[in-house]
This record gives C-alpha cells, sequence and structure tokens, in this order.
C-alpha cells in the first residue's frame, strides 16, 4: 500500500519533500498557511534563484554539528540538483563563482516547474491552513489543521483625491473548517523564522518542542548590522568595494571582500551578510554571559582602499604638489565616494576646507591611514524580518541521517528549521533541496 505522507511547509524544502515522496509512490498532501506555496523561493537571489553552487561546500556552513551537515550534503550535491531540475523541464547556469541559476535568470521559472510537478504528481496542496495540533502515535498519528474558507467578492476601495470609488474583487475569508488527517509519516518543513511575509514565522519551532526536541537559539543570518554613529545618515546610499575585518573580543574572526553598502542604521551588503550570523551569536552570547558592550565591542574595521598597495601609497604623497591646489577633501574623491572623503576629513579634524598644501604629511597619511581601516562598533542586527536566513533550530544530534526525528518514528524534517545555515550564493536552497530530498525519500519507503 502506498505511504500516506504529510507534509507541513510549502517552501523548497517541502516541495522537494513532497515530489520526492509522490515519485516514490506515495500518497502525498502538503500544508501550507500562506495562500500559495514557495513564496520564499521568489525572494532568493534577487529574484533570479540561486539554486545551488558548483563551487566546494566545505567552509559554507555553520551549525553545531559540521561533520553530520557535510555527510547529509553529500547524499544529494549540486551536480544531482542541477540533474533532477532538467529532468522536470527546468534548464540552468553556472556562473563564474559557481552560482547555478536558471536560464531565464527568473525565481518564478524555478517555483513554476515545481508547482507544475506538483500537479503531475497528483500531490493535495491545501493552503491557507494552520496547523493546530500533531498527534503521534505507534504506527504513525494524525494532524488536526484549520483551513480558512474564501470567497471572492468585489470591494470597494476609495481613490485618492477623486473622491469616488474603485471595486476590485479579491478573496475574503468567510469561515474555516477543521480537518483532520492521519500520516504514516509526517515531514515539518516550516522553515525559520527569516522572513515571516514569505511564511516563516517560528512555528515549526513551537511544533519541534512540543514533540520534544530542544532548540539551539534562533537567531537572525545573512542580515544588516546596525552600527554606532550619527554620522551613518550624512553617508547613507553609498555604495563601495571594501575590504573588511570582523573582531570580537579584540581577536579577528572574519574577513570578507566585496560590495559595501552603507545606510542610516549601519553596513550592508553580501560581504557582511556573510559574517552577520557570527555577530548575531556574539551579541546573543554576552547578552545571557552578562558581558557589556563597552568591555568588549564588536568591531569591524573597513579598508576603503583595498587596493592600493604601500608603492601606490608613497606616490600619494608625492602627487601632493602636482594637485597643491585642492582641498583635502577634493583629493581623496579621487579614490573615494565624495561621501566618505567628506567623513574622513572631518573625522581627522581636517574640515572640508584644508588646502592639500596646508597640510603635513603626518595629516596626509592619518586620511590614508582612516580610509585603510575605518573602525566601526556594532550593536545589532536586523530583525528577522530582514533576515534571508535563521542560524539555530532543531540540533542535528536529535536527527537521524535519514532526517527522521530520534525522539518520535515517524516524523522527519527539513531545511530552515534544522540547526544549519549556509553563506550567501546558492548554499542554503541547497541544504533545503537535500534535506527535502531525503526525508521524502525515507518517509515515502520507510
Amino acid at each position: 500500500m502506498s505511504k500516506k505522507v504529510v507534509i507541513i511547509g510549502g517552501g523548497a524544502s517541502g516541495l522537494m519533500a513532497a515530489i520526492t515522496a509522490a515519485k516514490r509512490g506515495a500518497f502525498v498532501t502538503l500544508f501550507e498557511h500562506k495562500d500559495r506555496v514557495g513564496k520564499k523561493l521568489l525572494m532568493t537571489g534577487n529574484g533570479k534563484c540561486n539554486l545551488t553552487n558548483m563551487s566546494d561546500i566545505h567552509g559554507k556552513y555553520y551549525g553545531n554539528d559540521l561533520d553530520m551537515i557535510y555527510k547529509i550534503l553529500e547524499q544529494f550535491p549540486a551536480d544531482a540538483v542541477r540533474a533532477f531540475f532538467q529532468e522536470i523541464g527546468l534548464y540552468t547556469k553556472v556562473k563564474r563563482d559557481g552560482g547555478v541559476y536558471p536560464v531565464s535568470e527568473q525565481a518564478t521559472s524555478v517555483l513554476d516547474v515545481l508547482r507544475t510537478e506538483c500537479e503531475h504528481c497528483n500531490i493535495n496542496i491545501l493552503t491557507d491552513t494552520e496547523i493546530l495540533e500533531i498527534i503521534p502515535n505507534q504506527n504513525g498519528g494524525m494532524v488536526v489543521a484549520q483551513k480558512a474558507i474564501k470567497e471572492e467578492k468585489a470591494v470597494a476601495k476609495m481613490k485618492k483625491g477623486t473622491g469616488s470609488k474603485k471595486t476590485s474583487v479579491k478573496s475574503v475569508v468567510v469561515g474555516t473548517k477543521e480537518i483532520k488527517l492521519s500520516y504514516d509519516n509526517l515531514i515539518i518543513a516550516t522553515g525559520g523564522q527569516a522572513a515571516a511575509v514569505s511564511g516563516s514565522d517560528g512555528s515549526g519551532y513551537r511544533m519541534a518542542k512540543r514533540l520534544g526536541h530542544s532548540l539551539i537559539k534562533p537567531l537572525p543570518a545573512l542580515v544588516q548590522l546596525q552600527c554606532e554613529g550619527d554620522y551613518f545618515k550624512m553617508i547613507a546610499g553609498v555604495r563601495a568595494q571594501t575590504s573588511l575585518k570582523l573582531y570580537i573580543r579584540n581577536e579577528l574572526c572574519a574577513s570578507e571582500e566585496g560590495e559595501l553598502q552603507l545606510t542610516d542604521y549601519g553596513i550592508s551588503g553580501i560581504p557582511v551578510f556573510q559574517f552577520s550570523r557570527i555577530v548575531a551569536r556574539a551579541i546573543y552570547e554576552q547578552q545571557i554571559g552578562g558581558f557589556k558592550e563597552e568591555q568588549y565591542p564588536i568591531v569591524v574595521k573597513i579598508d576603503f582602499l583595498p587596493y592600493l598597495s604601500e608603492k601606490d601609497r608613497k606616490e600619494l604623497y608625492k602627487a601632493r604638489e602636482q594637485f597643491s591646489y585642492k582641498t583635502v577633501e577634493e583629493f581623496l574623491s579621487g579614490m573615494v565616494n565624495k561621501k566618505i572623503a567628506s567623513l574622513v576629513c572631518n573625522k581627522i579634524l581636517l574640515g572640508n576646507t584644508a588646502k592639500l598644501k596646508e597640510i603635513s604629511d603626518a595629516e596626509l597619511a592619518a586620511c590614508i591611514d582612516c580610509l585603510k581601516c575605518f573602525p566601526v562598533i556594532v550593536n545589532g542586527t536586523n530583525s528577522y524580518d530582514n533576515a534571508q536566513v535563521c542560524s539555530g533550530g532543531v540540533p542535528l544530534s536529535e536527527i537521524k541521517d535519514s532526517m527522521e526525528s530520534k525522539k518520535y518514528p515517524h516524523i522527519y524534517f527539513a531545511g530552515e528549521i534544522l540547526d544549519c545555515d549556509g553563506i550567501c550564493g546558492g548554499y542554503n536552497l541547497q541544504w533545503a533541496w537535500t534535506t527535502g530530498k531525503l526525508a521524502g525519500e525515507h518517509a515515502a519507503l520507510e
């Protein structure tokens, strides 16, 4: 007889689990509490959907059990992911950094082929459905859910400044109905708590805890950093190719290169995202440990001139005579954004009108030193709503290689709900595809 497999969560891992289980002969029902599946997929890779990465995976993931993470990932690697998508009709290409994208460079193409495959496999998808209770038993269990009943209704809205009404048709909730569905195997693929607008609202963590699982504190990852300093509003919007070094308790913890984005609250951009989870966890550990921020500040040192060699630096001092008619700000603006040049001049107490011919070699050296090592103190991260993923989650020590729970047979976990997060570049989706594949496969066959 076909296994009855129920999946909670219609994101990347849930859709992969559903398709895999159905192809193995299972009768699959997928619950999604948003009005459609795959919303977070549409947000990935700036709408282009970086599916995976063909580069070496080692050193690209974080978690409390790295050996287990890589052991899991080896069972369905990036080339197998590409092959899977080609089998269901999506053609992909590889970019210089190893990132794999749909040829169309449209995330909608990825979601479309997954949804079409779900229809082809006769997967029963129930959207607008909240899970009320999971009742496990010796042979499987039951899911109790509540589905919103919607009807198309005309909704009138006043047009701004016209005094007239505009009527549109919208789906309106008119009631609910309770669903009780038994299962042979259940897969929890709810995601974490990042980007709640896409459906990841932390409900999976609550389900896991009710089932007796522990949690490594979920925290935002791949997220912007909030920094001290009232000057950030002045430089907001500036982008610069930089080198960054992260110091925690005066120790170098990470270094990254790439385009830095300066905001009115701090720093952003891919190089910031790459070590933001380290920052989030350090701040959390300081809070629970009772450390004061002023004792152990978290500092990011920005090099706005990563290309500048010692030889180039000596040439700058020689150029003073050639450009003696320029202000220091005008001189520095030939190397960095004018707003950064102005900030540095004020920081070194030269002001914006000081001429090159009026300052000493030491003062010019201080300006260059400041551009080469501009320290900012980090005092927080942006919220889960701004994060791309979460760090932390259900410990892998409580999960079998098959993705089945060690605490409850017939219950499996997949995706971001587990204690694993990767850097930018398709690595988090690779984790979603792999764990979804393994959970779906074993749930259908065991």
